[in-house]
């Protein structure tokens, strides 16, 4: 992880003030991964659970470290040591944001953080507003400061941060450190209950957003009742519900309570990579890639919008294994099935988490399970038929985004291929 500092001399006024260090040079960035060091970085050499980037010290500096943070001692002028990297740069962070004049949007939840943020900054921005936003998946308690150091401090930025949590207390923490102006939490349900215990604690640690932020808005509190006329995703019941607090939230800021003029804005609005995409194919074949992430909720809510889709064709559904559910993963995947029946033509299950969900399918017209990703693409291709649509939906580590793309270009060969062959029939 490695940004730019936008504001070099602000940073650098407060990290001197933390060590109480005089006379520091400038610091251009900053890295957590000591391969990507450029010259004049600062080196966070993090410590974690099955590593220590203390141990790369010395790497660092000589590919161009001016800096280095860590908790271990070292003998170099240029390296410091406190007590907890994370909660010194967090520190920081804290200086920087109390200073800053412009307004803190940050927005938590079990689903559709990214496209909610991404949401109110295109609102934003399309109303003239000079907007930053979380990039990527630096929304963790070293990537949100990181992301920060990134931004302009002027007084005329809105600046739109992610928050995401692992573990109790991630949200708080960062609510902390950021003291947003608006606290957002988009939904709640059983994501990263591994972490959590149950989905009572991870109640309590998204709506901890609001111990520190000026206003607060709960998406399941929020109006879905907004019309999207010439959105491609209007009837998507998940986008509608992001749509409506981003709504909500920006309709405050900018002083306009106008809908239609609200779906204009959003017209040209392109959903994140992986989350509901929709892809036309060959033979009047439709792949939906909703590949980011996957949880009990999120799985129902593209369940129910395969199952809104109309088609001549099947609705056939891909889904890989769900992780970090705690000790009841078995059954959200059984349940799954059980949520099918009736809705879907057809489930293909990948994953050994998953075969869980295909051995409880079988009133499903259509039911496989594969633990090859390469067997699961071959098959997949092997059966589509004129007029399928194909969803997938997984944990973002089962890969199925690249699943997603192999059959994309399997069909566009298969197009290329006959149309070939058509070419040299004419001939």
């Amino acid at each position: 992880m490695r940004v730019n500092i936008t504001e070099v001399d602000l940073f650098i006024s407060y990290l001197s003030d933390s060590l109480n260090a005089d006379n520091l040079s400038l610091v251009e960035g900053i890295t957590t991964d000591s391969r990507d060091i450029q010259k004049n970085d600062l080196f966070l050499a993090i410590k974690g659970e099955n590593f220590d980037g203390s141990d790369f010290i010395d790497e660092a500096l000589s590919n161009g470290a001016i800096y280095v943070i860590t908790e271990s001692v070292h003998d170099s002028s240029n390296v410091f040591t406190v007590d907890n990297v994370i909660e010194f740069i967090g520190e920081i962070c804290s200086k920087w944001m109390a200073d800053f004049d412009g307004k803190t949007i940050a927005i938590t939840g079990s689903n559709g953080k990214t496209t909610t943020k991404d949401l109110i900054s295109h609102i934003l921005s399309k109303n003239g507003h000079n907007v930053s936003k979380t990039e990527g998946n630096f929304n963790t308690s070293i990537g949100v400061p990181l992301t920060i150091f990134s931004f302009s401090n002027e007084p005329s930025q809105i600046y739109v941060l992610e928050f995401g949590a692992n573990q109790v207390g991630d949200i708080d923490y960062l609510s902390s450190i950021v003291k947003p102006d608006i606290g957002i939490v988009t939904n709640i349900s059983g994501a990263h209950l591994e972490g959590f215990g149950s989905i009572d604690n991870i109640r309590k640690e998204k709506k901890s957003i609001f111990n520190h932020s000026n206003k607060g808005y709960y998406g399941d509190e929020i109006d879905t009742s907004i019309i999207l006329s010439n959105h491609p995703l209007a009837n998507n019941k998940v986008f509608l519900k992001n749509a409506s607090i981003a709504y909500e939230v920006c309709k405050d800021i900018i002083d306009k309570n106008d809908q239609e003029e609200f779906s204009r804005i959003i017209e040209d609005f392109v959903l994140p990579k992986g989350r509901g995409q929709t892809y036309s194919l060959s033979r009047g074949i439709v792949l939906i890639d909703d590949t980011y992430n996957a949880n009990p909720e999120s799985v129902k809510a593209a369940i129910d919008n395969l199952e809104r889709h109309q088609t001549k064709g099947r609705k056939l559904f891909i889904f890989g294994d769900m992780k970090e559910l705690g000790e009841n993963e078995i059954d959200f995947h059984k349940n799954i099935a059980d949520y099918c029946e009736g809705k879907i033509d057809g489930i293909i299950c990948y994953g050994s988490l998953a075969k869980n969900t295909f051995n409880n399918s079988k009133s499903i017209p259509l039911s496989l399970h594969f633990d090859n990703k390469d067997t699961l693409v071959t098959e997949v291709c092997s059966l589509l038929e004129n007029d399928d649509i194909i969803m997938l939906k997984g944990s973002r580590s089962m890969q199925l985004d690249s699943v997603a793309e192999d059959i994309k270009n399997h069909v566009k060969w298969t197009i290329k291929f006959v149309k070939k062959l058509t070419w040299i029939y004419h001939i």
